[in-house]
């Protein structure tokens, strides 16, 4: 995971150096219109040539406006990558839960999108203000978000594949003040959970998903760093054939363990 993070790193500030520039010139092109709109005004020209012109220049800043626009949002996820990749070294330390959890939505959502043409879906977002700080395992919380969040991308999409025109797929984020915990529900508007199905989810490879699109490790991992590793809680509230919500709490400050321990715990056998 470190070789992981530093790979990461390392791409994200090759890509960035490039996109500054693409970014700074577009923006730069879009204002010359402008100029050569304003310079073009005293010159004699013939009534359907300067209307040309006009649609022209005025088309010509519009994709540039479009390259300014994708460029920087391809600049946040490079940011957002950076961050992840500086997550931390394994040690728990301080973070701020509403932005761990809008980091690991952001992540999410831009990860599904460039693996998924055409994916989208609605992010609600209900961050408590006093929910404040909580002493945690900054990378694998994350990772425990991304799985989830994840996961409700999946059973949204695929209730939207499956149902008529006007479905639309969402997935909401709340965050809850508790006192000496904090609690983060990830809800989702797909297809539910099987009744019979429900005492399975968090068991180590067991999956719904079609072959070569899951490993069923997912959930497992997610339900050990919570429970395990933070001594939180994970459960699930689901309505088949119209939401699942999983409720996680973490404690504010976590019992001092071996990590070593935890490791071995979460990841038996060195694997």
């Amino acid at each position: 995971m470190a070789a992981l993070g530093q790979l990461t790193a390392g791409i994200a500030h090759e890509i960035k150096n490039p996109l500054n520039l693409v970014n700074n010139f577009a923006a730069v092109s879009s204002e010359l219109t402008d100029e050569l709109n304003e310079v073009l005004k005293p010159v004699a020209l013939p009534g359907k040539v300067r209307e040309e012109v006009k649609e022209l220049t005025g088309t010509l800043k519009d994709n540039l406006g479009r390259v300014v626009q994708h460029g920087q949002r391809a600049d946040s996820i490079v940011k957002n990558m950076l961050l992840h990749s500086r997550e931390g070294s394994g040690e728990h330390r301080p973070v701020e839960i509403n932005a761990i959890i809008d980091e690991s939505l952001n992540l999410a959502y831009h990860g599904a999108r460039a693996k998924k043409q055409g994916f989208n879906i609605t992010l609600e977002r209900d961050f408590d203000p006093a929910v404040g700080v909580a002493d945690v395992y900054a990378q694998e919380v994350t990772r425990a978000l991304l799985n989830l969040i994840s996961n409700g991308f999946y059973a949204a999409t695929q209730r939207a594949g499956a149902a008529d025109n006007g479905f639309e797929p969402r997935l909401k984020a709340v965050t809850r003040n508790l006192g000496d915990r904090v609690e983060v529900r990830i809800r989702d508007n797909g297809m539910g959970i099987p009744l019979d199905i429900q005492e399975k989810i968090f068991d180590p490879f067991f999956t719904t998903k079609p072959a070569g699109e899951g490993t069923g490790l997912g959930l497992s991992m997610s339900h050990d760093i919570v429970v395990k590793q933070h001594g939180g809680t994970i459960e699930v509230v689901t309505e088949p054939g119209s939401f699942t919500e999983f409720i996680i709490t973490l404690p504010r400050v976590i019992a001092t363990r071996s990590r070593g321990r935890e490791i071995e715990h979460l990841y038996p056998c060195g694997r």
